[in-house]
């Protein structure tokens, strides 16, 4: 048994060297590759050894082969654990980033992907997309990374959090003017318009908004109840109907046509997919020459709007679900609150 170099020849001709370890079991060789130099360093295929040795002398053979999965191979198990095991609600968007990954790491184990290639990936991405989605991208194959380790399917640091993501400067969120709201709502279809409404006067996310089932509207008392399954926080909440929501609720349920979803898309079905109704929004954003408005900028401008209306903090972080107040205050801005605040002093002094 022992701990042994061995150089593999890429197809375009690059060595490189790899760590490997052999063992027997039952008078026969085993080899097996842990990772590639300078990725996987000597005492960690020499932990893989130790632990193999331990496996051996209690009999647990059955765990000692394991062949190290591509990873077009893991993608399928991770997509079956996050889709139908912790039913992620933005699996979706995970499997669209391991399609990018897999045609860009084309064919290669997870032990052979280096800090390198995770560089290189961002320089190709780049050119195609923004860096928040690059980050998005590879946060999802760290914790396929992660998973890896854990399944005993990878054996090296996790060349995701050794590359680290890309630097964002984080923009102030855009909000959107009244008269840009008008604009917009003139040019989208009916489906559009009544979804903007609501993202409008409910603070809601995209996929809250449209995951919505008659079932979470309770008209008798205005309220509306998100399930946990479809927040964010994994947490219920309530949000209050007003005025607006109520008269576009009524309207909606004289069309239900028996669907259990709320808003439906222009075929008459409900939405399946988060982007799905991107297109129609970017379109409308386009023909109101809107620049650099996002759907969740509407969540903002909400959010925004309440406070500046007069609306109590506390109860606006409960309708937003944030875990704390801090989340809230950035849409808090106090330089005429704390004017009037000293105002009020004056006013009730003797």
């Amino acid at each position: 048994m022992g701990v042994f170099k061995r150089t593999r020849t890429t197809k375009d001709g690059k060595k490189n060297q790899y760590y490997y370890i052999r063992y027997s079991i039952n008078g026969k060789e085993k080899k097996e590759s842990i990772g590639k130099v300078g990725i996987v360093t000597k005492t960690q295929a020499q932990e893989r050894l130790n632990d193999i040795k331990k496996k051996i002398r209690r009999g647990q053979l059955d765990q000692i082969n394991v062949v190290i999965p591509t990873l077009k191979e893991f993608s399928k198990f991770y997509m079956n654990h996050v889709s139908n095991v912790i039913k992620k609600r933005s699996w979706t968007r995970d499997e669209l980033c391991l399609r990018h990954l897999n045609s860009f790491l084309n064919g290669k184990k997870l032990s052979e992907i280096t800090v390198e290639n995770i560089d290189e990936y961002k320089e190709h991405r780049l050119k195609f997309v923004k860096p928040a989605t690059v980050n998005r991208e590879l946060e999802v194959l760290r914790h396929l990374f992660n998973m890896a380790e854990k399944r005993n399917k990878f054996y090296s640091k996790n060349p995701v959090s050794k590359a680290g993501l890309i630097k964002v400067n984080n923009k102030q969120e855009r909000i959107l003017t009244y008269d840009e709201e008008q604009r917009l709502l003139s040019n989208c279809n009916y489906y559009m318009r009544n979804i903007i409404i609501c993202a409008l006067n409910t603070a809601m996310r995209k996929g809250e908004i449209i995951s919505l089932k008659w079932n979470n509207i309770d008209l008798a008392n205005n309220i509306i109840t998100l399930e946990h399954t479809n927040t964010k926080s994994n947490k219920s909440r309530k949000i209050p109907i007003n005025s607006v929501m109520r008269k576009l609720f009524l309207e909606l349920k004289i069309q239900r046509d028996g669907n259990e979803s709320v808003f439906l898309n222009s075929d008459r079905k409900p939405y399946t997919r988060q982007d799905s109704l991107n297109r129609a929004f970017h379109n409308a954003l386009k023909k109101s020459e809107i620049e650099g408005l996002r759907f969740h900028d509407l969540r903002h401008t909400s959010a925004t709007r309440m406070i500046e209306g007069g609306a109590n903090i506390v109860a606006v972080k409960e309708i937003l679900g944030h875990s704390s107040l801090d989340m809230t205050m950035r849409y808090a801005h106090p330089g005429d609150s704390l004017k009037d605040a000293v105002e009020m002093l004056a006013n009730t002094s003797l």
